[in-house]
């Protein structure tokens, strides 16, 4: 492909630029996916990008598009079809985008590399920001990982997604050699983001830190003694800060009360409205169940359930929006695990992984954050997992 402007390209690094402004505009985000499909449209007029999809890649792109087809048939099996299209066009993208990246071409592994180097400063800067606003509320109000604080006023995104986005350039820290090439700022790097997820005051989110820090002492510093301490000290000085803070610990333990854990009361009232549903195999369609939004600050008991509330877990969400359905989601998200871990491909795994566990928390396709999270970084995935010359 010798022509001036190598489209394949441009594509990708727009796609990247996508995700990458998640931490600060969701506008600029959407005017370089709105850029990035134009391209890819005009690639494939030109003849610039071939539309080749094989029998694997179309099997692929239905996976990953699993969401916005069952969304498809909530949206239609809704007596308020008109009002619940605003579901629809909030999750376009995860059509679109992954059409595009499924489908380009000619990335070479600088490309990668330097996609990722992308990644790691804007994150760099979202959590030096976030560091900066965590210590002006502390000197302020004298508390600091005060979950309702955190939320309105340090993290540059809601707190949640802002420790998962984190959390993916620690993973990718760790799995990209080449973007950063000296192992201490490595390390260093790790170990600040790190604190930016734990500012993040997210259960799931340092949770899944926590176990991916348990892999890396057993797996690559295990005969490394001398960076083995120094990862070890740093990241027991955080979390031994982290169970000393009375107002995050107080959190996590109100997690395994029912009466003290707001996600609890709401993934009871999903079950309770599952369990007496008449709609079970169908589903209630998306735009009856949101018919009206209800706040969990105002949460209401209920003994059979009641709808608009947010179940606060993607997988609960499908199952009473689609029905027996909506156990589609859960199967794609296991078997491109699956094919992740064929693969032997760590990254791709990893991060597929922390979007299958974070949708037990969160409805990630409600929010632009969560949109982002999965358009971009599963296809991301799966393309790196089945390139042959990756040495990742």
């Amino acid at each position: 492909m010798q022509n001036k402007y190598n489209y394949n390209k441009i594509v990708f690094y727009l796609s990247a630029l996508y995700v990458c402004f998640v931490y600060f505009s969701l506008a600029i985000s959407n005017i370089c996916l709105g850029l990035c499909f134009f391209v890819f449209v005009i690639g494939l007029i030109s003849k610039q990008i071939n539309f080749s999809f094989s029998k694997r890649q179309v099997k692929l792109y239905l996976l990953i598009g699993t969401p916005f087809l069952l969304t498809i048939i909530s949206v239609f099996n809704s007596y308020e079809v008109i009002d619940s299209l605003d579901f629809l066009w909030l999750r376009v993208p995860i059509l679109a985008l992954p059409l595009a990246i499924l489908n380009i071409r000619g990335i070479e592994q600088k490309d990668i590399t330097n996609i990722a180097r992308g990644y790691l400063a804007f994150s760099l800067l979202a959590t030096t920001i976030t560091l900066f606003y965590a210590v002006k509320i502390y000197f302020e109000y004298g508390l600091l990982l005060d979950p309702d604080l955190t939320s309105e006023y340090i993290t540059p995104i809601q707190h949640p997604y802002y420790g998962i986005f984190t959390l993916i350039a620690i993973v990718t820290l760790y799995t990209f050699d080449r973007a950063i090439k000296q192992q201490k700022i490595r390390v260093f790097l790790m170990i600040f983001f790190s604190v930016g997820v734990i500012l993040s005051t997210s259960r799931m989110a340092v949770l899944l830190l926590f176990l991916f820090w348990i892999y890396v002492i057993i797996s690559r510093f295990k005969n490394k003694k001398g960076y083995r301490f120094l990862v070890i000290g740093g990241l027991g000085v955080v979390m031994l800060f982290s169970i000393l803070n009375t107002v995050l610990k107080t959190k996590i333990t109100n997690t395994l009360t029912y009466w003290d854990s707001p996600r609890a009361w709401l993934w009871n009232n999903s079950y309770k409205i599952l369990k007496y549903s008449n709609h079970k195999v169908i589903g209630t369609g998306i735009g009856d169940f949101y018919r009206v939004k209800r706040s969990p600050k105002k949460f209401v008991h209920s003994q059979r359930g009641i709808y608009g509330y947010n179940p606060h877990n993607q997988y609960l969400e499908f199952l009473i929006t689609n029905g027996v359905f909506g156990l589609l989601y859960l199967f794609a998200m296991l078997f491109l695990l699956y094919l992740c871990y064929k693969a032997k491909l760590l990254y791709s795994f990893i991060i597929i992984f922390i979007i299958a566990l974070f949708s037990f928390t969160e409805c990630i396709f409600n929010r632009q954050f969560g949109i982002q999270l999965y358009a971009f970084f599963l296809p991301i995935s799966i393309v790196l997992a089945t390139r042959k010359q990756s040495n990742i």
